[in-house]
């Protein structure tokens, strides 16, 4: 079973991992330790070792994948963009 994380859960897992401070809400506490990501106790949030080999893998997987995509945009001569390029939405 592949377990589903946004990236904002997957982020917030690496800071965790790497000791820096976050705000977590109350909801995604709750949700990161139902998945078996995080444990509370009185030390404060301790990530557990499913939740540190998971964001590792998310992290390896980011920078695998290149990051930024490339935009292809309209330049002119000097290599500047273009102006009023933009794709519509719609």
């Amino acid at each position: 079973m592949r377990l589903k994380l946004s990236d904002m859960e997957t982020e917030l897992l690496r800071k965790l991992v790497n000791g820096e401070a976050v705000s977590i809400s109350s909801q995604q506490r709750v949700r990161l330790e139902l998945l078996g990501m995080i444990k509370e106790g009185p030390k404060g949030i301790v990530v557990t070792p499913t939740g540190r080999s998971l964001a590792r893998a998310k992290l390896a997987e980011a920078t695998a994948s290149g990051g930024a995509r490339e935009i292809n945009a309209s330049r002119d001569s000097r290599g500047r963009r273009m102006p009023f390029q933009r794709r519509s939405v719609f």
